[in-house]
């Protein structure tokens, strides 16, 4: 499990529960991710990075390709609540 959530290039918040080079691919990734709101995914390996970007913010999440496109995309969106849950704290 690896996601995290930024604004712009700036990470706000990180989380990986496996090793390996996430943060790393991450960071090239988040210079190539628009800054309007969109969604996509980028494949690395066998690992593919599922992206939506909302008001500036961008949540980013990475899952084997075994997993289709509807659970990674579903837990960004909890990944949203959860956030503007905690920045109203």
């Amino acid at each position: 499990v690896y996601a995290l959530v930024s604004r712009g290039k700036t990470v706000l918040a990180e989380f990986t529960a496996s090793s390996g080079n996430f943060p790393t691919v991450t960071r090239v990734l988040l210079a190539k991710i628009p800054t309007e709101d969109s969604k996509m995914s980028y494949v690395y390996d066998q690992h593919i990075f599922h992206y939506v970007v909302q008001d500036g913010i961008t949540y980013l999440c990475m899952a084997d390709n075994d997993f289709k496109r509807r659970v990674p995309f579903q837990f960004l969106e909890d990944l949203k609540v959860i956030s503007a849950y905690l920045l109203i704290l």
